[in-house]
């Protein structure tokens, strides 16, 4: 019989607690193949095949799905194809790294996975391991043997043994690289584990794809840019459009925050009723980029002076929009201080009434925003003395992209503000996801590219301060795929990184650049020759 269903289900919340570093996770996983290829007489010299099936055995859960293959170190999930070769293989054969160490030295100098392990392997890897926690030995066993046919009466000792016997090793060699804690559940239970029926936030996640958006500031223009979205994501976005008139896409940049926006308007022209709006729907919105230049009267309004010299209100983007009947959309809202710029609109934002001016000073007739039930924006023009009132419809929509990596340089969001309006996270897609999306989207790009470029960002992906959209490295291989350079050559690799990167490169603190460049030369086949290179051009562009 199979492993317990809860097991399993406890062994991969024990694994995502690690949270290990690129470098320590690729020694972990290394290790692990080392051992199984041991066990199963692949020495010596293994081969790419070997590799392969060493990864499949040990990290692929579901063999069926895309991202069916467990990096367990990292909490993440990649693809099942040729794995071990674009890991394990290519890491561990490629010059010294932190996953190196661990081998004996080849004629190519340095460790090399197909010279076999060093007989210290084990507490090589227990020592990087000193200030991390470790899996659990029970956590072992159930990625190990996540398809072992186990008897009604083993046990979590007998399975030990097994998980000894299926890689080559002793009992002293697993404390080296385990825990002794136990997880909360039985080795076998009423229920096999089973693939489809693990939690979802266990399972890989569900698959990306490119979709296309116009990119003109009206919507139905026909050229178009492909973004990422995946299920969740698209769920969450068009639920809160449909439902709330304030919304703020929050990410980092090169999520495709703007043209997620574009591409659910889209969406929403070709069918309102899927979002619940009249059929004669169209929001055609005033878009707008803030800037620190902005005050109240862009947003709110003011008085100004007409042609005879006398001042008049003038109407700031809002009241424009309302007027219009026409939705605000406003790029990078933290590009401008809004937390001062929308003090006088927090009141209305909350759904309340709020005088915003008046017509004239002194004795003008208020102006005030309001909201109504109907689903289109209504204008009240006063008779006599009465305001004139601004009614927000049903169906009206204020909307904002907001780049958390920038709030340190730029404006934040207080949280009177932020309270007034549904926050949709934008993530960048994991690594995983990044890796299967270029695969699929470059078919005909030499696999190294890709794999090299899928590696570049999943270095910036392991640090908050760093992290960046898919957009940005997809315009890498769009580069590469654009020019004469097709194969994976350093000055291409370079070059396409600096044109779309270096940018964000220049803005980072020095120490947080460093440290990202030793990620990358850790981890990649780039050279220190070409980080110096790098390091050039960023401090050109700062």
């Amino acid at each position: 019989m199979k492993l317990g269903a809860d097991a399993m289900a406890a062994a991969l919340e024990d694994f995502r607690q690690l949270q290990y570093s690129t470098q320590l996770a690729s020694l972990y996983e290394s290790f692990l193949v080392a051992r199984w290829l041991t066990a199963h007489d692949r020495y010596p010299e293994p081969s790419i095949a070997d590799v392969n099936e060493a990864v499949l055995a040990l990290f692929v859960l579901y063999p069926d799905h895309d991202l069916g293959r467990l990096a367990p170190f990292r909490s993440d999930w990649r693809q099942v194809a040729h794995s071990g070769r674009k890991t394990v293989w290519n890491i561990t054969t490629r010059g010294p790294k932190l996953a190196t160490t661990i081998f004996n030295i080849g004629d190519r100098g340095g460790g090399d996975i197909r010279q076999g392990l060093l007989p210290d392997a084990a507490s090589i890897l227990g020592g990087h391991l000193a200030d991390s926690p470790r899996p659990s030995v029970q956590s072992l066993i159930c990625l190990v043997l996540s398809h072992h046919d186990f008897d009604a009466t083993d046990d979590w000792n007998t399975a030990r043994s097994r998980l000894c016997e299926e890689l080559g090793m002793d009992i002293a060699d697993l404390a080296e690289i385990s825990d002794q804690r136990m997880i909360s559940a039985q080795l076998l239970g009423p229920e096999s584990w089973d693939a489809v029926e693990l939690p979802g936030h266990l399972s890989p996640p569900s698959p990306v794809r490119s979709v296309s958006s116009p990119t003109g500031s009206e919507v139905g223009t026909q050229v178009e840019f492909s973004i990422v979205v995946d299920k969740r994501l698209e769920s969450m976005l068009e639920r809160a459009v449909a439902n709330y008139p304030c919304i703020l896409l929050v990410g980092p940049p090169g999520t495709g925050k703007g043209t997620l926006l574009r591409w659910v308007i889209q969406r929403m022209v070709v069918n309102p009723s899927r979002f619940g709006f009249a059929g004669d729907f169209m929001p055609n919105p005033i878009w707008r980029t803030p800037d620190e230049s902005w005050g109240a009267f862009e947003l709110v309004g003011g008085l100004v002076p007409n042609a005879d010299g006398q001042l008049k209100w003038s109407d700031g983007l809002v009241p424009t929009a309302v007027r219009e009947d026409r939705w605000l959309i406003l790029d990078e809202t933290n590009r401008a201080d809004m937390d001062k710029i929308m003090g006088p609109l927090l009141t209305w934002l909350s759904g309340q009434a709020v005088e915003i001016g008046r017509t004239v000073p002194h004795n003008g007739t208020p102006i005030v925003l309001d909201w109504t039930d109907t689903p289109r924006c209504q204008v009240e023009s006063p008779s006599d003395d009465d305001s004139t009132r601004l009614l927000a419809g049903s169906e009206w929509r204020l909307l904002g992209t907001y780049n958390p990596q920038d709030a340190h340089r730029v404006f934040r969001f207080g949280q009177a503000l932020a309270r007034r309006f549904v926050i949709v996270p934008v993530p960048a897609i994991s690594p995983g996801q990044m890796e299967e999306l270029l695969s699929a989207r470059f078919a005909s790009i030499e696999t190294e590219v890709v794999e090299l470029i899928a590696d570049l960002y999943r270095m910036h992906y392991d640090s908050p301060l760093t992290v960046l959209g898919p957009a940005v490295f997809i315009r890498m291989v769009e580069y590469m795929a654009g020019s004469d350079h097709c194969s994976p050559t350093e000055d291409a690799v370079a070059e396409a990184y600096v044109i779309n990167v270096g940018r964000y490169l220049a803005s980072y603190e020095d120490a947080v650049f460093e440290d990202l460049g030793q990620r990358i030369l850790d981890v990649t086949t780039l050279t220190d020759s070409s980080w110096a290179w790098i390091r050039q051009q960023r401090d050109l562009l700062s």
